[in-house]
C-alpha cells in the first residue's frame, strides 16, 4: 500500500518556495495529493482573490513532478478531502495557520491519525507570494 501524503495551499504565483515545499512534502511518502484552496474560500480568509483561478492553479500544480494529484478543496470544509483520501501524512507550510486547529482536532479523533508535519520556509525573504505581489505592485507605479 502506498504511503499517501497530503498538503494544502493556494499556490498562486508559483515560485521556487512552492516547489521546495512540494518536493519536501513528496519526500514524506510515495504519492502527494495537493488540495488547492477554492477562490471564494481564499478571498474570505485573506480578503483578496488569487491572481489565478482555482482551476488554473489546479492545472499548474498537477503539472509539477512531485505532485501525484491536485484536487480542488471543499467549498466549506477543508476536512472533506482528508476524510475521503485518508493520508498517512499531512504536511503544512511554514506559515500555515488557517485550518490547523480543526485539522488537529480531527486527527486526534482518528483511530489511525495521520502524522502532521510543518515544514520550514525556503528563502522566505526572497520567495513568498505576498513579497512577489508587493514587488509587482511597485513595478506598476
Amino acid at each position: 500500500m502506498k504511503k499517501r501524503v497530503m498538503c494544502f495551499g493556494t499556490f498562486d504565483l508559483l515560485h521556487p518556495g512552492h516547489l521546495f515545499f512540494l518536493q519536501k512534502a513528496r519526500a514524506q511518502g510515495d504519492e502527494l495529493f495537493v488540495i488547492i484552496a477554492r477562490d471564494a474560500r481564499r478571498a474570505k480568509i485573506s480578503g483578496s482573490a488569487p491572481v489565478h483561478s482555482e482551476k488554473e492553479r489546479q492545472i499548474m500544480i498537477e503539472a509539477l513532478k512531485p505532485v501525484t494529484k491536485a484536487i480542488l478543496g471543499d467549498k466549506k470544509d477543508m476536512l472533506v478531502p482528508l476524510k475521503k483520501y485518508k493520508p498517512a501524512v499531512v504536511v503544512l507550510g511554514h506559515d500555515q495557520t488557517v485550518g490547523v486547529a480543526p485539522l488537529m482536532a480531527w486527527a486526534a479523533a482518528q483511530k489511525n491519525p495521520p502524522k502532521i508535519i510543518q515544514l520550514t520556509a525556503y528563502k522566505r525573504s526572497k520567495y513568498s507570494s505576498s513579497g512577489i505581489k508587493k514587488i509587482l505592485c511597485q513595478e506598476k507605479k
